[in-house]
Order: structure tokens, then sequence, then C-alpha cells
């Protein structure tokens, strides 16, 4: 059978996805999609949570999650993140995340961040079978992030990033392209703090035009998605706080720039429902002092399409400038096992 680079492609993006969405992994619509690795998740208390955070999203981790949550901030912050997305099917597969948050005053703050996923090295052949050697694929993305209030309790926030993502360093047999493939795309978050207890928000994510690996007419789009989630204060009292969040997460990666119109009915009803994915999590948090506190997280995600049903754990610790977060997914039968999480995170 004749290799060529939409074989290459297929196949780094299958893996990419399998990582992502192990289970049944043409039935997603982010199947349809390049830069998957615009999914994998940087923060370790998100996914401690079950990955429920588009309400609670602060500091540097707004900049991916949802960009409003940096209005509310009068400190500069950094996060960074590196883990191995699944370390018993490669060891040679991680991600890596860093982002800076900037307040201006009077103006609103500014947030930059960075993402490098690593999709390890594969074998390339000719159309004999035969071994021309390994070649390495990545993705990577560099963004800049805005957010600030409109009214009070209410703010908007947007992202815009460039996007790169190879495939393979070079095409095979006729194919004119190259195997890398580069385009850019937007965020746009709100975020309205009812009360010193409730909070709801919205963010739509990886908004922009396809990406064209071989030729335009075979060009992929973005991994768009829109999540709405609320966060809830269930209680304050002594050092002790309890945070409720839940979101509800649609994937809209259809066919094109217009995926997050379109995405919405591209399926039947029952399958648009599928699709959808539920998250729900809880964090207790004590605190040590005015500095300083101690958190512990769990969670729960449902991903009905992608077979993601699992509970998380987590755990924090904030000491004077700094803060660490971990989290472990339960769930032992599956490409997601034994995937431990760290973020560390600096305020100044």
């Amino acid at each position: 059978m004749k290799n060529n680079l939409m074989c290459v492609c297929l196949t780094v993006i299958m893996l990419a996805f399998a990582f992502t969405f192990p289970g049944t992994l043409w039935a997603t619509p982010e199947s349809q999609a390049a830069a998957p690795f615009l999914l994998f998740q940087p923060s370790a208390r998100s996914a401690g949570m079950g990955e429920a955070f588009i309400a609670i999203a602060d500091g540097a981790n707004a900049t991916y999650y949802n960009p409003a949550g940096l209005a509310d901030d009068t400190n500069r912050h950094m996060s960074t993140t590196m883990y191995k997305p699944v370390p018993s099917l490669a060891s040679d597969i991680f991600t890596s995340f860093g982002a800076y948050t900037q307040p201006v005053e009077g103006v609103g703050n500014l947030g930059f961040s960075l993402i490098y996923t690593s999709l390890g090295s594969q074998h390339r052949t000719d159309s004999q079978g035969q071994d021309l050697g390994k070649f390495t694929s990545f993705g990577l993305a560099v963004a800049v992030s805005y957010g600030t209030f409109v009214v009070k309790n209410v703010s908007v926030g947007a992202t815009m990033k460039f996007i790169h993502e190879k495939l393979a360093s070079q095409g095979a047999g006729i194919e004119k392209g190259k195997g890398a493939g580069t385009s850019f795309a937007g965020d746009l978050g709100f975020m309205w703090k009812t009360s010193d207890r409730f909070t709801i928000a919205w963010a739509l994510r990886n908004v922009g035009p396809n990406i064209t690996f071989i030729d335009a007419d075979q060009a992929d789009p973005l991994p768009q998605n829109f999540t709405i989630g609320i966060a809830y204060t269930a209680l304050q009292r002594g050092n002790s706080t309890v945070l409720f969040a839940a979101d509800i997460y649609k994937p809209l990666a259809d066919r094109g720039f217009f995926s997050f119109v379109t995405g919405w009915s591209d399926r039947n009803g029952s399958e648009e429902l599928e699709d959808m994915d539920y998250h729900t999590g809880i964090e207790w948090k004590y605190n040590l002092s005015d500095e300083s506190a101690f958190a512990l997280r769990t969670g729960y995600f449902h991903d009905q399409d992608g077979d993601r049903k699992s509970p998380t754990f987590g755990l924090g610790l904030k000491y004077n400038w700094a803060s660490f977060d971990l989290s472990y997914f339960a769930r032992s039968n599956s490409a997601l096992r034994n995937v431990f999480r760290f973020t560390g995170g600096f305020s100044f």
C-alpha cells in the first residue's frame, strides 16, 4: 500500500487523540481536528477537580482556560507545568506549559503563554515498507491574552495564539505538503461573579482557520470548543473553605473557521448530546495563615463518546509567594492510568 504524507499525518493525529480521548477514537468530534495538543489541559488544580475550572480560572492559568479570569488580579503570576500524558504507553510523549501575567493599571491584565508538546518519534517508510529512519513530531502555540472588567463583577477576556504543528519532516511520493502546518486562533471568555460565593462563566476557544499540511482541499479544522461552568463557595467557616465547580464542555470541531457555529448542528440531536462532557469538582482549602494554605481536591469527569469516565484526586500547597499542585487520574484500565500532573505557580 502506498505510503504518503496523509498516512503519516493521520497516524500522528490518531496517536495524539488516543492519548487525550482513549476509547472510541473516531466517534469523537475532536478526531476531525488538527493540533490536538491544544486540548492537553495544563493545570493540576483543574485536573484534580475533574477539569471543572472555567468559572475558577485565575492567575497565569487563566490564559489557557478563560482569559476573563485575568481581570480580577493585581499581582503578577507565573505558572509552569510539564507532564507525560501516557507514561504507560510512551515515555517520549510529554506536554509543557508556561504562562506569565502582568497587570496594567487602569487598563486590565495581560497574559503571555507558551505550549510545547512532543508527540515523540515515529519511523518513516517508503512505498515498499523499507525503513527510512525516524522523525519527531511536535506542536507549538504562543499566545497573548487580555482580561478586563466591563462593569462591576463582570469581566471579559480574549486570547490570540499562533499555532504550529509539525507531523513529519517531509512529504512522500507526489504529495506537495511537508508535514507541517501553521495557523492562528482566538479565545473569548466571560465571567460574572453574581455574589461573593457564586460565579458563572463561559469560554469559546481555538476559533481560527484550518491548518494545511498537504493542500488546501485537505486542510484540517482546529479543535474549537465551548465550555460553560459555575463555581460556588458552599462553606466559609473559620479557616476552612469548600468550593464546588461544574462545567459542561461541547466540542465544535466541524469543517472550518465557522465551526463554532456549525458545530452545534453537524450531527443529530442525540449525538450532539453525547458529544458533551460533564465535569464536577470539590476543593477543601484550609488557611494555615494569611499567606499559606493547604487544599484537598476531588472530582469526576464524564465523557461518553470518548469513553473517559473517571474520578480524579489532587492536593495543593500555597506558601507565601509560591504554590504547588498535584493531581492523579484514578482510572486504571486506560491510557490515563498512572498520570501525575504537577504545577508550580509564583506570585510577586
